[in-house]
């Protein structure tokens, strides 16, 4: 059995109360938690912090036709950093002007767009630049990417405890099942004003289909939560909150 501290997960969560709990707040950590060579995923693709913070833009590509290219959307290159180039691919991202919240502590914070030099039969011209993916996504660290986590409404934090209850839901497939026997606590990170923690879902064996269960799961704290906030530290921090921790 895990240790109290590590985190414990309990079984299906038979009931929910109605009443609208607040998640951990997305995006909202520190930067002082992240380090200058942390790495964000975006549904896989690696976004570095240093690139983050002041990577080069979209009206600096080389590859400027790429942005003609087939089934790409209009964009305005200077709201979009570029996360990779190459002769083959174009990577770019942006922060949403509005976060989505999906529900269950997925909330997206930007959007991803890959364009990719594509040799195909009904193309003309071809090859040709072609849109391979766009998308929202929650910028995550590597084992953040597996879950999305919310504080669970039938316990909500109380000051006085040093036991936070949350809700782990698995990003992957899982036919319909909780990810019992595999959240586990990355990291917990304690403060004077907030408490971070980055949860993870272990991959399970074999095919499944969609969708996941929430999964109860408790981080035990150093010292009772008192008035501290509670924020997913596997979450990228947006510009607005990196610019006002700086300030």
């Amino acid at each position: 059995m895990e240790s109290a501290r590590r985190g414990r997960s309990f079984g299906v969560l038979t009931a929910m109360a109605s009443a609208v709990v607040a998640s951990v707040v997305a995006g909202c950590a520190s930067t002082g938690v992240a380090s200058a060579d942390t790495v964000y995923r975006c549904w896989g693709e690696p976004v570095p912090l240093s690139v983050l913070e002041s990577g080069p833009t979209a009206d600096t590509l080389d590859a400027a036709e790429a942005l003609d290219g087939v089934e790409v959307p209009q964009i305005d290159p200077a709201e979009w950093t570029v996360l990779s180039e190459s002769d083959t691919r174009v990577a770019l991202l942006r922060e949403l002007d509005k976060a989505e919240d999906l529900g269950a502590g997925d909330v997206r914070t930007h959007e991803l767009l890959a364009i990719e030099w594509v040799d195909a039969a009904n193309l003309d011209p071809s090859p040709a630049w072609m849109l391979g993916q766009h998308s929202t996504c929650a910028l995550a660290t590597e084992s953040g990417e597996s879950a999305s986590v919310t504080l669970d409404p039938a316990n909500p934090p109380d000051p006085a405890s040093s036991r936070l209850h949350l809700l782990v839901t698995e990003m992957a497939c899982n036919s319909g099942q909780d990810a019992e026997g595999r959240v586990r606590l990355v990291r917990l990170s304690e403060g004077e004003e907030s408490v971070g923690v980055e949860i993870a879902v272990d991959p399970r064996e074999g095919d499944a289909a969609c969708p996941s269960n929430p999964t109860p799961f408790v981080v035990e704290l150093d010292a009772p939560l008192g008035d501290r906030g509670v924020y997913d530290a596997a979450r990228a921090a947006t510009a607005r909150a990196r610019d006002a921790d700086r300030g």
